[in-house]
């Protein structure tokens, strides 16, 4: 081993970049654990590691030729070795230059700091294989790569950047970002005709402006903390943002749905808002929560419920319809509230119906109210009533049964007309709430 150490030695000290460099070579060999079961063959996995720890990178683009040449020297006196080379805890720097790393390239828990502007590149590859528990202080694309391929997970990314790019379709372009924590994400001014995916990540931030997707756009089990700022996009393929947490308002402003979207599952802890969208096709709302919650009450308006309400009735879905209806009317009850004295008989006529069976959704309601106005008409006509319920209860309730009867016309009712009209109105309005509220509940 040392003798291969040495012949190493002498093809790195042939670059002269990746000579300067502080470098420690370990050759190691891994048994499978199962290998002394064929004594008469070599399973062994052999390695030579070149790790480089606590390097700084100005730019890497001649470091990283260089390590393609001595994969190559290497491979000609011995091939049955794995070259990898870790860059441990370095500082590197992209600035304005290719990206296309050697796939024997490794960087481990180091920070990354890319910023591409004003000039046009040819090809952008960031990959898992080359980045492991990396921080990206800045990943900032602000200007057009004709190859822009994507693919990282298990990374920190403080700044996320997309400025005036297109993205083209060319079957490589992607852009897939998983089990990251991403602290604020900018995307403004871009088109992306491939797929564009964040998931299994957090964001504290996110900002998409006057933005067009033209293929996948997904955010799946995502968690949204501090801002989420969607304005004036266009969303012509498939848009899904299953089984998200938004911890803070989800803005949706002036946004064109084209194709199917999904917010399955998804939890809504402080709002939505969807006043501006257009959408060309069923939105799926089905397993969403958190929009019945005081704060997410505050932060969504009856549109919003509106919209919700309309999709589940389009699929049939009658019970979750009549749960965003009733949170639909609860907020333009609230808008009343806000303006009641200029509105005084919307009001009045609406908090009615809000106390008489929430809005015909609860027959409950309706109908301990009908029996109260057959009481209240029994305690009018006979003031000894209440006396008889207890000497008598049975006389007490034909008094009640008698007077929530709606054809009821005695004498002793049509004499009192007082009274009359308040029974007759009032279990006319009821008996309207309670027949709308027990057919929406039959419709579940």
């Amino acid at each position: 081993m040392n003798e291969l150490k040495e012949q190493l030695k002498s093809i790195i000290q042939k670059q002269v970049n990746f000579s300067k460099l502080n470098y420690h070579i370990e050759i190691k060999i891994d048994q499978p654990v199962n290998s002394d079961q064929f004594p008469n063959q070599d399973f062994s996995f052999k390695r030579i590691v070149i790790l480089c720890v606590e390097e700084e990178f100005i730019t890497f683009r001649k470091i990283n030729q260089e390590i393609g040449e001595i994969v190559k020297e290497i491979e000609k006196i011995n091939s049955t070795y794995f070259v990898t080379f870790i860059f441990e805890k370095c500082d590197v720097k992209f600035w304005n230059e290719d990206i296309n790393l050697d796939w024997h390239i490794r960087f481990k828990e180091s920070n990354i700091n890319i910023n591409i502007q004003d000039i046009e590149l040819d090809e952008i590859y960031l990959l898992t294989k080359n980045f492991n528990n990396c921080t990206f202080e800045n990943l900032s694309l602000l200007s057009n790569v004709k190859t822009l391929h994507i693919d990282l997970n298990f990374n920190d990314i403080k700044l996320l950047q997309f400025a005036i790019t297109k993205i083209a379709n060319n079957g490589v372009n992607k852009i897939s970002i998983g089990n990251t924590n991403i602290g604020q994400a900018t995307i403004i001014d871009n088109i992306f005709k491939s797929d564009f995916i964040i998931y299994s990540s957090q964001i504290d931030s996110i900002e998409v402006r006057d933005v067009d997707f033209e293929a996948l756009a997904e955010f799946r089990t995502v968690v949204f903390k501090n801002k989420f700022d969607f304005e004036e996009i266009s969303y012509k393929g498939l848009v899904l943002f299953d089984k998200c947490l938004f911890n803070t308002k989800a803005e949706f402003k002036y946004i064109t749905f084209e194709k199917f979207t999904s917010f399955r599952g998804s939890v809504f802890n402080n709002g939505l808002n969807l006043d501006f969208t257009s959408c060309d096709n069923e939105i799926n709302f089905f397993g969403i929560s958190g929009l019945d919650k005081t704060e997410s009450k505050k932060h969504t308006s009856q549109e919003t419920y509106r919209i919700i309400k309309n999709n589940f009735e389009k699929i049939g879905n009658k019970i979750e319809a009549n749960k965003y209806h009733s949170l639909e009317l609860e907020s333009k009850r609230r808008d009343l509230e806000k303006n009641k004295w200029v509105n005084m008989g919307d009001y009045i006529v609406f908090k009615l119906h809000h106390i008489s069976s929430n809005h015909s959704t609860n027959w409950v309601l309706a109908l301990l109210w009908i029996i109260l106005v057959g009481f209240l008409t029994t305690i009018f006509l006979h003031l000894n009533a209440a006396k008889e319920l207890f000497i008598n209860p049975f006389k007490a309730f034909d008094y009640l049964f008698k007077y929530i009867y709606i054809g009821n016309m005695d004498d002793e009712l049509k004499h009192n007309s007082l009274v009359f009209l308040f029974n007759k109105v009032s279990l006319g309005y009821l008996y309207y709430q309670f027949l709308t509220a027990v057919r929406k509940d039959t419709r579940k």
